[in-house]
């Protein structure tokens, strides 16, 4: 009964137990729901805890945000609405195209309104210079589209980001929350302010991108509408200029302009001025480069002077024949700088070539005074002339009677001053073949001219005689430019050859050879450009020739571009040009008898090697040929390489460890199977062994590390010489030794360091055999040494009364 009874109380106990645990977890569980919404819930939950105490507050709720996680919160918040703020600024780039707005607006309305309403009165040279300054506009609105598509991402990212941040659920119950709000009121205070600062600037942002976008789109539709429109005219004036335009000159004129239509030609005069106004003033950049260039080559050519009369070198450099430089480094800098700028705006309207080709004429000139004989010069100065006179009758619009006189005056005077010119120019300018094609090419131009002249086509006539002109003073420029650039080469191997101490005379004619086929090419390129500038058809030629360089060609799967393949040979060609002629600009001509810096030749060799790779590695890469054809081609040159170019591979090879390795370096006494030589030169292929005889040994490289070496210079210059004397006259060896010893120890060529060796061998009646050791400083003179130690012997002993047999 007592067991019973006691079962029915423990019964009870539990049941009430397990009562109490589930008005607790019911109780945390409304806690729980009303979490956060009344400081008086937030109580009553915190005093039922309390109450539940032991095992129950050991295991309360650990999720709830502390001060610490609101604080982490707001300044996460803060960061972003800084960086915000920060990044909504539009930069640089945007600032430039509103700057340039205003212009645009202005230009295209003089250009729309002469197109579109004054285009009869339009001759070729404007629409050139039209088409010209639309197309830069047309690829900087594209370049304007990019930079403004991009800043829109980067703002609508930002703007995203607000979005987040309203959203955050944190920042949210902080600010519903009274006591947090008190508790954070510092901290909120500032954030609100930057709040609104940061979506101010990002509203303003959006809205000056998105009105630049809408007036890039217009310049864009406008300039394409314009283009249009000048590509008709120009057909249509292309075919117009090769009619007969006016009466023929035996016939009288007839033709004579009205008022309005000498207002039409001036109208389109002032545009075409303020298109060109334009034009400079939004190529600034290209004419700051143009003065660094200078610059650098100036700093370059000054720097080498300096050395020179440093160093006591001016009068070596006197007769190694230079004409421009060293005196005149200033105006070659700016002969330089002129010459080139057509590389560096291959859009550029005729009028801006113009003005920079008038800048070189004046240099030439001042460079003509200096160096050329009377007679040249002053053929020259009417050639000069002569360009400033076709350049004014270039802006005739009305010609009558005397003004087609005029030209055809020019024209004669021009074809009679070419002559003479040819006729003295053989002595005293560069590029001789290249002149005498381009003064013929002038002669036939003019009268050419002559010819359309008189059959009534004066606009043909003009762009005729104007090209000649043009061409003529352009090739003299470049052929002046091609002679400093070869002066400059020249003088930067001579001052590298003085500071390495070297003063001796070397044949650099071979050297610069190596330069003249490069430069001749560029200067037939810039040469090209002018010509065909001046007679309208570059943009023509350029966009037919871009156009059959990108074409694609399919050959079966694979396809390929002719710029493609051009570009991937010229690449490599540019590489071996550089590895070649490097070592030029150091002082190193090749043709040293000694070699006083080895370490400086073995970097050379290896800058060499990097510049292959490089370059081959660069012309893969530009050619535009897919990797997995690449693959495919060295997959096949693997096979190719495991039956039957083994050797060249290892010739390779062996050439890359030979530079790396160093074994034998450029300028090395070497001993290399049955041939000795000192190393001239280490390739990829093959080295060379200069022997004493002047013969050059070419041995592939693989045969050279497959054989012993004897290196007699690898960390010296040393050797040891043996000499077998027989002495008579005394019979004391120490007189004799010693005798010797001094007589060694005074020739220049000995090694001082270490002390010359006497071995006796056989004793005479009257004197001794014996054998004489000593070191000569330097392993390419030894034979010199032995000649002046025999010398020295034969005087000193004699006056010991010792013989020397």
């Amino acid at each position: 009964m007592k067991n019973r009874w006691r079962h029915q109380v423990a019964g009870i106990i539990l049941f009430l137990l397990t009562l109490a645990a589930t008005a607790q977890d019911t109780t945390r569980s409304r806690q729980d729901n009303f979490r956060g919404r009344s400081d008086t819930a937030r109580q009553a939950s915190d005093t039922t805890r309390r109450r539940g105490g032991g095992m129950a507050s050991l295991f309360a709720d650990s999720a709830k945000l502390t001060s610490s996680d609101y604080q982490l919160q707001i300044e996460k918040a803060y960061v972003i609405l800084d960086n915000i703020d920060n990044k909504s600024d539009l930069g640089l780039a945007v600032q430039n195209i509103q700057d340039k707005q205003a212009d645009n607006d202005s230009v295209l309305m003089v250009l729309k309104d002469n197109v579109l309403n004054n285009s009869s009165a339009l001759n070729l040279r404007n629409l050139q210079v039209f088409r010209s300054l639309l197309l830069n506009m047309q690829r900087e609105q594209k370049d304007n589209r990019e930079i403004l598509d991009s800043t829109e991402n980067r703002l609508s990212s930002l703007r995203s980001s607000i979005k987040a941040l309203i959203g955050d659920t944190v920042l949210r119950q902080v600010m519903r929350d009274s006591v947090l709000r008190l508790e954070f009121s510092a901290q909120l205070k500032d954030m609100r302010g930057n709040w609104r600062s940061s979506t101010r600037h990002l509203r303003e942002s959006l809205a000056a991108i998105n009105l630049l976008q809408t007036k890039n789109s217009s310049h864009a539709i406008t300039t394409a509408q314009l283009l249009e429109k000048i590509n008709t005219l120009l057909n249509t004036s292309a075919a117009r200029i090769f009619g007969k335009e006016y009466n023929y000159f035996w016939e009288k004129d007839t033709t004579h302009l009205t008022e309005k239509a000498r207002s039409s030609f001036a109208r389109a005069y002032q545009g075409e001025r303020k298109a060109l106004r334009y034009y400079f003033k939004d190529s600034s950049n290209k004419r700051l480069f143009l003065l660094l260039i200078g610059f650098l080559f100036f700093a370059w050519i000054y720097r080498n002077i300096r050395i020179l009369k440093s160093r006591e070198g001016m009068p070596f450099v006197k007769g190694l024949g230079f004409e421009y430089l060293p005196s005149g480094y200033i105006v070659a800098a700016f002969v330089m700088m002129l010459s080139i700028a057509p590389l560096f705006d291959l859009h550029a309207p005729s009028a801006y070539i113009e003005s920079m080709h008038f800048l070189l004429l004046i240099i030439l000139t001042i460079i003509c005074w200096k160096k050329w004989p009377r007679n040249l010069f002053w053929y020259w100065v009417a050639m000069v002339i002569l360009y400033i006179c076709f350049s004014f009758m270039h802006h005739v619009v009305d010609p009558g009677f005397w003004q087609r006189c005029w030209l055809i005056l020019l024209n004669v005077l021009s074809v009679i001053f070419g002559l003479l010119f040819l006729s003295k120019m053989k002595e005293h300018l560069h590029l001789k073949g290249f002149l005498r094609f381009v003064i013929i090419l002038h002669n036939v131009m003019n009268v050419l001219s002559i010819l359309c002249n008189l059959w009534g086509r004066f606009s043909l006539a003009q762009i005729l005689g104007n090209a000649a002109i043009f061409s003529f003073t352009q090739a003299i420029g470049l052929a002046v430019f091609s002679k400093i650039v070869m002066e400059a080469i020249l003088l930067q191997i001579v001052t590298s050859r003085i500071k390495r101490g070297v003063q001796t005379p070397f044949e650099y004619q071979h050297v610069l050879n190596g330069f003249r086929r490069p430069l001749l090419f560029l200067v037939v390129v810039l040469w090209l450009i002018v010509f065909t500038t001046n007679l309208n058809i570059y943009t023509s030629v350029l966009n037919g020739l871009i156009d059959f360089l990108t074409s694609p060609r399919h050959i079966g799967n694979a396809f390929f571009t002719i710029g493609g393949v051009l570009l991937f040979f010229m690449i490599i060609w540019i590489a071996h040009l550089l590895q070649k002629y490097v070592g030029y600009f150091f002082g190193d001509t090749g043709t040293d008898d000694e070699v006083h810096n080895k370490g400086q030749r073995s970097r050379l060799l290896i800058a060499r090697l990097i510049l292959l790779c490089l370059g081959y590695l660069l012309a893969v890469a530009a050619s535009g040929v897919p990797v997995d054809k690449i693959t495919i081609v060295l997959g096949a040159l693997g096979v190719g390489i495991g039956l039957g170019l083994q050797n060249i591979v290892n010739n390779f090879v062996s050439g890359i460890i030979l530079i790396f390795d160093r074994p034998l370096q450029i300028g090395d006494s070497v001993e290399v199977g049955d041939k000795a030589g000192r190393v001239r030169e280490i390739g990829l292929r093959s080295s060379t062994l200069l022997t004493q005889d002047g013969a050059e040994v070419i041995i592939p490289n693989g045969d050279i590390l497959s054989q012993q070496i004897v290196n007699w210079t690898h960390t010296n210059n040393q050797i040891r010489l043996e000499m077998d004397l027989s002495i008579n006259g005394s019979r004391d060896m120490e007189v004799v030794s010693s005798a010797i010893k001094k007589a060694i120890l005074s020739s220049r060529f000995i090694f001082e360091s270490r002390e010359p060796q006497v071995l006796f061998t056989k004793v005479n009646e009257d004197g001794f055999d014996l054998k004489a050791f000593f070191w000569c400083a330097d392993v390419f003179k030894s034979a010199e040494a032995k000649s002046d130690v025999l010398i020295l012997l034969h005087e000193q002993l004699n006056a010991a009364k010792l013989q020397v047999n």
